[in-house]
Protein backbone atom coordinates (compact mmCIF):
# COMPACT_ATOMS: atom_id res chain seq x y z
CA UNK A 1 0.00 0.00 0.00
CA UNK A 2 1.01 3.35 -1.28
CA UNK A 3 0.60 5.59 1.85
CA UNK A 4 2.36 8.62 0.43
CA UNK A 5 0.17 8.38 -2.46
CA UNK A 6 -3.23 8.00 0.00
CA UNK A 7 -2.35 10.76 1.99
CA UNK A 8 -2.61 12.75 -1.54
CA UNK A 9 -5.69 12.04 -2.49
CA UNK A 10 -6.90 12.52 1.29
CA UNK A 11 -5.19 15.99 0.46
CA UNK A 12 -7.05 16.50 -2.68
CA UNK A 13 -10.08 15.71 -1.17
CA UNK A 14 -10.15 17.99 1.69
CA UNK A 15 -9.60 20.78 -0.27
CA UNK A 16 -12.57 20.11 -3.03
CA UNK A 17 -14.31 19.87 0.26
CA UNK A 18 -13.31 22.94 1.46
CA UNK A 19 -13.47 24.73 -1.91
CA UNK A 20 -16.51 23.52 -2.38
CA UNK A 21 -17.74 24.74 0.75
CA UNK A 22 -16.49 27.94 0.26
CA UNK A 23 -17.98 28.44 -3.38
CA UNK A 24 -21.04 27.47 -1.59
CA UNK A 25 -20.94 30.29 1.50
CA UNK A 26 -19.93 32.57 -1.72
CA UNK A 27 -22.97 31.64 -3.66
CA UNK A 28 -25.46 32.00 -0.68
CA UNK A 29 -24.16 35.31 -0.09
CA UNK A 30 -24.43 37.27 -3.49
CA UNK A 31 -28.04 35.21 -3.05
CA UNK A 32 -28.91 37.00 0.29
CA UNK A 33 -26.91 40.28 -1.19
CA UNK A 34 -29.62 39.61 -4.41
CA UNK A 35 -32.76 39.47 -2.23
CA UNK A 36 -31.91 42.19 0.26
CA UNK A 37 -31.55 44.45 -3.27
CA UNK A 38 -34.39 42.48 -4.81
CA UNK A 39 -36.75 43.64 -1.15
CA UNK A 40 -35.13 47.36 -1.15
CA UNK A 41 -36.21 47.84 -5.18
CA UNK A 42 -40.14 46.57 -4.19
CA UNK A 43 -40.41 48.65 -1.04
CA UNK A 44 -39.34 51.73 -3.21
CA UNK A 45 -41.99 50.41 -6.22
CA UNK A 46 -44.58 50.24 -2.88
CA UNK A 47 -43.79 54.09 -1.89
CA UNK A 48 -44.17 55.20 -5.27
CA UNK A 49 -47.46 53.14 -6.24
CA UNK A 50 -49.03 54.09 -2.89
CA UNK A 51 -47.80 57.72 -3.62
CA UNK A 52 -49.43 57.24 -7.35
CA UNK A 53 -53.17 56.87 -5.89
CA UNK A 54 -55.99 58.64 -6.21
CA UNK A 55 -56.60 58.99 -2.73
CA UNK A 56 -52.87 60.50 -2.34
CA UNK A 57 -53.45 62.83 -5.16
CA UNK A 58 -56.79 63.98 -3.66
CA UNK A 59 -55.60 64.66 -0.11
CA UNK A 60 -52.42 66.50 -1.47
CA UNK A 61 -54.15 68.83 -3.18
CA UNK A 62 -57.13 69.55 -0.73
CA UNK A 63 -53.78 69.92 2.21
CA UNK A 64 -52.80 73.08 -0.24
CA UNK A 65 -55.27 75.12 0.40
CA UNK A 66 -54.03 75.01 4.08
CA UNK A 67 -51.51 77.77 5.05
CA UNK A 68 -47.37 76.58 5.90
CA UNK A 69 -47.38 76.23 9.86
CA UNK A 70 -50.97 75.91 9.97
CA UNK A 71 -52.57 76.18 13.71
CA UNK A 72 -54.76 73.52 14.55
CA UNK A 73 -58.03 75.93 13.93
CA UNK A 74 -56.74 76.33 10.44
CA UNK A 75 -57.22 72.89 9.68
CA UNK A 76 -60.47 72.41 12.02
CA UNK A 77 -61.95 75.67 10.20
CA UNK A 78 -61.11 73.84 7.05
CA UNK A 79 -63.70 72.01 7.42
CA UNK A 80 -64.07 67.83 7.79
CA UNK A 81 -62.82 66.89 4.58
CA UNK A 82 -59.65 68.43 4.98
CA UNK A 83 -59.31 67.50 8.60
CA UNK A 84 -59.72 64.12 6.82
CA UNK A 85 -56.90 64.70 4.34
CA UNK A 86 -54.42 65.39 6.84
CA UNK A 87 -55.15 62.55 9.22
CA UNK A 88 -55.35 60.06 5.54
CA UNK A 89 -51.92 61.58 4.29
CA UNK A 90 -50.07 61.25 7.43
CA UNK A 91 -51.29 57.44 7.84
CA UNK A 92 -49.97 57.08 4.64
CA UNK A 93 -46.79 59.00 4.81
CA UNK A 94 -46.16 57.28 8.37
CA UNK A 95 -46.05 53.62 6.70
CA UNK A 96 -43.27 55.51 4.06
CA UNK A 97 -41.39 56.92 6.86
CA UNK A 98 -40.87 53.40 8.42
CA UNK A 99 -39.57 52.04 5.90
CA UNK A 100 -37.19 54.48 5.40
CA UNK A 101 -36.41 54.15 9.39
CA UNK A 102 -35.71 49.82 8.72
CA UNK A 103 -33.76 50.95 5.54
CA UNK A 104 -35.80 49.13 3.41
CA UNK A 105 -35.50 52.64 1.13
CA UNK A 106 -33.09 55.18 1.66
CA UNK A 107 -34.04 58.79 2.62
CA UNK A 108 -31.80 60.09 -0.65
CA UNK A 109 -35.18 57.86 -2.84
CA UNK A 110 -37.79 59.09 -0.77
CA UNK A 111 -36.38 62.86 -0.43
CA UNK A 112 -35.72 62.94 -4.84
CA UNK A 113 -39.17 61.46 -4.70
CA UNK A 114 -41.41 63.31 -2.33
CA UNK A 115 -39.13 65.25 -0.16
CA UNK A 116 -41.04 68.57 -0.96
CA UNK A 117 -44.05 67.06 -0.81
CA UNK A 118 -43.28 65.52 2.77
CA UNK A 119 -42.17 69.00 4.14
CA UNK A 120 -44.95 71.08 2.91
CA UNK A 121 -47.00 68.39 4.53
CA UNK A 122 -45.17 68.37 7.79
CA UNK A 123 -45.42 72.60 7.57
CA UNK A 124 -49.20 72.01 7.39
CA UNK A 125 -50.00 69.23 10.02
CA UNK A 126 -47.55 69.94 12.51
CA UNK A 127 -49.29 72.06 15.56
CA UNK A 128 -52.07 69.67 14.84
CA UNK A 129 -50.40 66.89 15.28
CA UNK A 130 -48.84 68.25 18.64
CA UNK A 131 -52.60 68.83 19.60
CA UNK A 132 -53.81 65.55 18.68
CA UNK A 133 -50.68 64.01 20.78
CA UNK A 134 -52.15 65.68 23.93
CA UNK A 135 -55.37 65.25 23.47
CA UNK A 136 -55.45 61.31 22.74
CA UNK A 137 -53.19 60.97 24.83
CA UNK A 138 -50.99 59.50 22.30
CA UNK A 139 -47.44 60.80 21.97
CA UNK A 140 -47.03 58.56 19.02
CA UNK A 141 -49.24 59.92 16.74
CA UNK A 142 -47.86 60.61 13.53
CA UNK A 143 -44.69 60.37 15.12
CA UNK A 144 -43.17 58.23 11.69
CA UNK A 145 -43.66 61.81 9.70
CA UNK A 146 -41.95 64.33 12.06
CA UNK A 147 -38.86 61.93 12.09
CA UNK A 148 -39.12 61.65 8.32
CA UNK A 149 -39.38 65.50 8.15
CA UNK A 150 -36.48 66.24 10.54
CA UNK A 151 -34.72 63.57 8.59
CA UNK A 152 -35.26 65.69 5.08
CA UNK A 153 -34.60 68.85 6.89
CA UNK A 154 -31.17 67.90 8.25
CA UNK A 155 -30.17 65.71 4.79
CA UNK A 156 -31.03 69.14 3.20
CA UNK A 157 -28.61 71.19 5.33
CA UNK A 158 -25.94 69.20 4.94
CA UNK A 159 -26.08 68.78 1.42
CA UNK A 160 -28.07 71.55 -0.10
CA UNK A 161 -30.96 70.92 -1.95
CA UNK A 162 -31.38 71.58 -5.64
CA UNK A 163 -34.38 70.76 -7.67
CA UNK A 164 -33.56 67.46 -10.10
CA UNK A 165 -34.39 69.58 -13.32
CA UNK A 166 -31.55 71.43 -12.32
CA UNK A 167 -29.14 69.27 -10.17
CA UNK A 168 -29.46 66.41 -13.42
CA UNK A 169 -29.61 68.87 -16.05
CA UNK A 170 -26.38 67.16 -17.76
CA UNK A 171 -27.83 64.10 -17.66
CA UNK A 172 -27.88 61.89 -20.79
CA UNK A 173 -29.27 58.25 -22.13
Amino acid sequence: MDFGHTLDLVTVLNAISTLAIVLALVFTGLQVRLGNQSRVDQAAIAVIQASQSDNWTRALDLLSVLPAEARPEDIERAGPQIQHAVFEFGVRLETTAYLVYMRLVSVEVIDDLMGGVTLVYWSRAKRWAERERVRTGNPKFLEWCEWLADRITERRAARGHEPAHVRHRGWRE
